[in-house]
């Protein structure tokens, strides 16, 4: 069966003990046995290390107030106790005593037990499979095995029924190991189905496996000796009793055929194609190649699995041509021993086993390829089945490899690792695998490179449960009914508010069926894409409030806050609420002002935090950036609200890189670039045009210099180069961006689009420019080129060279720090327009100047820039432009409004007069009263 190195009609020598092998030489000495035990150690200690990160699983709020209820009343539910877009829906919930288990931890030490408690328990489950295991196997051979399946098994560590389901799946197979010796072990398995099938719906998996190594022992052979009848009379009642035990559970044998049920539900495919955690490998291979690490350790399990068969089957094809010459001296040699003693009354079928050749001790095991096959092709059906699959293929691999070694090293005559100095270079290997692996989770740099966004810690994942939302959205006067769409997030209200108040949806896919989720769906299309009648479908389930997270939902809170209907009465870092409007005492009490935050800070409302106002900069850049269609009175608020908060959060985190990178994604949005390149650059500078542009790449090149792979920040600032026909600015851009290694599909989806952009624009820059010149008009010519090719950086560094700085007329200096600006470099364009000699129009250099300030975020250096400016020149538009911008962003709306009013006063054309005016609309209603009257 699974321990196949010890058949059941193997003869032994009178009194039970071993013959003598080839490559035996005694007990291992103690040294490698404490070596071997720090190895295990390690490894456990790893095991738990990969469960210790902060709780993110949804699905726990409503396991955990199923688990209160079941406490308070005693009873286990039959019917849905949570929902109201699905009504008295039978609620098969086999899961009640991990409910049970996880309310009454929670309740004595909240998360962070849990978090210790889901560790212990997989760790246990672990160290039921790696100690499954012959003695003579070495250790080291088959924990180095386990490793590519234990990072993957890390994956699911959640605290979620399934971290029961691999404890009891471990208790099966370590039983199964050891039943060819011990049967009666396989009366526990009777007990653990009990407390799987009240755990978990997979607990069919234990019959399934019991199964399997019962298919094993049958056609194994002498299987049904007249020696094995007691054996098979023990195991197959441990069988019956276990096929039995699956009808003990509160619904008797409907909750034995959940299982049938699940199938249905989780390979229909509107689940499979919606739902991460259940869409198949292939379909995630298909979509995005091979680029996710938890994708690449799952296969690379898979292939260490495969071969753990393939390579010990090769070398026992080739052993038959190569006998072992010194494993048959060695069993010689114990022949001679047991014939030279004395009065030895030994059995005809003892003397028989003695003088047969050496036990080859690896062969081929069908418990272990059926276990291999059907775990591996479950992993395939659907993600969440990484875990069984891990632990499943784990510990065959290690057993096919363990015994594979020490069968090599019998053949060989090998001493097994017997002396201390032999044996200790493997074992100090593995050891320093482990620990290798060890400081790649501890140090984090696992979880980076698997872009999991994990860190180590006991209690929730910071910035992830929209806590205060979903409390605000049931709170006293709020429509009783809750709408999520982010699935998960429901089960926060279900924990706060259930089962007095409902939810339309919830995770419970066995609950909500296949033609509920896809009305779910799609009612979640139509309000993202902004459809006609998506009101109406609101208006036909009860007008519930509405809650929309940034990461995943956006979109519904763009298409909401465009709506003359719904109001946005909640916004936070996590989530937004919205109500209908017919509920105007919330909205008048609650309705959320964008701009007012801005401009007048409420501390109740204020992000707490570094970690919060970077997170409320990317909610509010994602929603403005699907918001577009609402134009800029629905945009602009949205995005200097952002933009305060990137601020603040680079100010308070400098150097770090991620508040820039918002600052720039966020000053795209201000002014997005026309549908056409505009070569802006070639052009005078234009506070109009130019600002949010220059401002936006200066804060992208901030942003590249701290993370320089980030692939969001160089597409960005690629797209923005493009915009302004930048070309040998964007094709570096572009060469790092094909030369990155791919996340997801998308990035290598924009990847290959954007090689062939760059093959297409590389030929358009043209040869480097001559190093002389004849004379102003070649000149001239020369740089026309230059800039036509979008060689703004060449053509800079050219028209330096062209003359000294101090005879330099000011066009050309203006010209030269222009270029500068919009290659986001304002430092250096500054130092030219105040080295500029003798400007025409003074004013204009220190207006000039007051923006290379702006654009580097010195907002007081600016300020008095632009004062010094419109000292110089009291109706300069720029000044009086750039000035009322400023203040605007500071959220000093009265002084933001007096410079706008002198803009539109001094706005030399219509454009920039209506620039002027849409700065005095949007922050008059936020200037004190005296003002906002003149």
């Amino acid at each position: 069966m699974s321990s196949p190195s010890v058949p059941a009609n193997r003869p032994k020598p009178r009194g039970g003990a071993r013959l003598p092998l080839a490559g035996d030489a005694g007990p291992t000495p103690v040294a490698l046995r404490v070596v071997d035990g720090v190895l295990i150690l390690g490894f456990l200690a790893l095991t738990f290390l990969l469960g210790v990160f902060p709780l993110k699983d949804t699905d726990f709020w409503w396991h955990l107030r199923t688990g209160d209820l079941i406490r308070q009343t005693g009873h286990v539910p039959t019917v849905d106790l949570y929902l109201y877009g699905v009504s008295d829906r039978p609620w098969i919930d086999l899961h009640w005593v991990y409910q049970v288990a996880i309310s009454w931890l929670y309740a004595r030490g909240g998360v962070p037990a849990l978090t210790l408690a889901k560790c212990a328990v997989t760790t246990l489950a672990v160290l039921l499979l790696v100690t499954a295991r012959r003695r003579e196997w070495p250790v080291w051979a088959m924990l180095v095995a386990w490793l590519p399946a234990l990072l993957v098994l890390g994956g699911r560590m959640y605290v979620r029924p399934e971290t029961l389901t691999l404890l009891y799946l471990a208790a099966f197979l370590a039983v199964l190991w050891r039943i060819d010796r011990w049967p009666s072990l396989a009366l526990v398995l009777p007990i653990v189905q009990v407390a799987w099938v009240n755990t978990q719906g997979l607990f069919v998996f234990g019959p399934i496996v019991f199964a399997m190594a019962l298919v094993d022992a049958a056609l194994r052979p002498g299987a049904f000796a007249s020696g094995r009848t007691r054996w098979w009379r023990i195991v197959l009642a441990a069988a019956v009793l276990t096929g039995l035990s699956c009808l003990v559970n509160p619904y008797g044998l409907s909750g034995a055929l959940y299982p049938l049920q699940l199938v249905r539900t989780m390979g229909d495919p509107v689940f499979s194609h919606n739902i991460a955690e259940l869409t198949p490998v292939l379909v995630f291979i298909h979509r995005d190649g091979l680029v996710s690490l938890p994708l690449r350790l799952h296969l690379l399990a898979m292939a260490v699995g495969a071969l753990s068969f393939l390579a010990p089957m090769a070398w026992l094809v080739a052993t038959w041509f190569r006998p072992a010459r010194e494993a048959l001296a060695g069993d010689g040699k114990a022949l001679a021993s047991a014939k030279a003693k004395p009065k030895a009354k030994r059995s005809r079928r003892a003397a028989k086993a003695a003088t047969a050749p050496a036990e080859e001790s690896w062969r081929p095991s069908l418990f272990r390829l059926l276990l291999f096959v059907a775990f591996s092709v479950l992993s395939f059906q659907a993600t969440r089945n990484s875990h069984q699959f891990a632990a499943v293929v784990g510990t065959v691999t290690a057993w096919n490899l363990g015994e594979w070694a020490w069968a090599v090293r019998r053949r060989a005559g090998a001493s097994d690792g017997r002396k201390t100095g032999a044996g200790i270079v493997p074992r100090l290997a593995a050891l320093a695998a482990i620990a290798g692996v060890f400081l790649w989770v501890a140090t984090g740099s696992f979880y980076e490179a698997a872009c999991e966004g994990r860190t180590i810690g006991l209690g929730e994942q910071p910035l992830w449960y929209p806590h205060e939302a979903v409390r605000f959205a049931g709170s006293e006067g709020m429509p009783p009914r809750f709408l999520s769409f982010h699935n998960g997030h429901a089960a926060l209200y279900e924990h706060d508010f259930g089962p007095e108040r409902k939810a339309y949806s919830d995770a419970r896919l066995e609950i909500i069926g296949p033609e509920h989720f896809a009305s779910y769906l799609n009612l979640n299309r139509r309000i993202s894409e902004d459809a006609p009648g998506w009101a109406r479908e609101l208006d036909s389930i009860g007008r519930p409030v509405v809650l929309a997270d940034h990461e995943q939902n956006a979109s519904v809170s763009a298409t909401l806050l465009g709506s003359p209907d719904w109001r946005c009465v909640w916004f936070d870092p996590i989530a937004a609420v919205f109500v209908h409007a017919a509920h105007d005492e919330v909205v008048r009490s609650h309705q959320v002002d964008f701009a007012a935050r801005h401009f007048r800070p409420d501390p109740a409302t204020e992000p707490h935090g570094s970690a919060a106002l970077l997170a409320s900069a990317r909610g509010l850049r994602n929603v403005a950036s699907l918001a577009t269609r609402g134009g800029p009175n629905l945009t602009r608020p949205l995005v200097l609200l952002g933009l305060n908060h990137a601020r603040r959060y680079e100010q308070s985190v400098p150097g770090a890189g991620d508040g820039w990178k918002m600052i720039g994604q966020l000053e795209v949005l201000r002014d997005p670039p026309a549908p056409e390149p505009v070569p802006r650059f070639r052009m005078s500078f234009d506070p109009v045009f130019d600002l949010s542009a220059v401002r936006s790449t200066y804060a992208l090149r901030r942003a590249d210099d701290a993370a320089p792979d980030d692939f969001s920040t160089l597409l960005v600032l690629e797209k923005s180069f493009e915009g302004r026909a930048m070309t040998e600015a964007a094709v570096p851009l572009l060469e790092r961006i094909v030369a990155l290694t791919p996340i997801n599909g998308r990035q290598a989806q924009s990847q290959t689009r954007l090689a062939a952009l760059l093959a297409s624009v590389r030929p358009a820059l043209g040869p480097q420019p001559p190093a002389t010149w004849q004379n102003l008009d070649e000149l001239r010519r020369i740089v026309a080129d230059l800039l036509a090719r979008g060689r703004a950086a060449t053509a800079a560094s050219f028209l330096e060279k062209a003359a000294p700085a101090e005879s330099r007329p000011w066009e050309e200096t203006d010209r030269i720090a222009t270029l500068w600006l919009h290659l986001g470099e304002p430092a250096r364009a500054r130092s030219f327009w105040e080295k500029a000699p003798a400007p025409p129009r003074p004013a204009v250099r220190s207006a000039r100047v007051a923006v290379t300030h702006l654009v580097e975020g010195q907002f007081e250096a600016a300020r008095a820039a632009f004062k010094e400016s419109l000292a110089a020149d009291p109706d300069l538009f720029e000044a009086h432009y750039g000035l009322a911008i400023l203040e605007q962003d500071a959220g000093r709306a009265e002084d933001s409004l007096k410079a706008a009013r002198r803009a539109e006063a001094t706005a030399p054309g219509d454009v920039a007069r209506t620039a002027a005016r849409s700065i005095v609309a949007f922050v008059t209603p936020y200037a004190v009263p005296p003002l906002a009257a003149r």
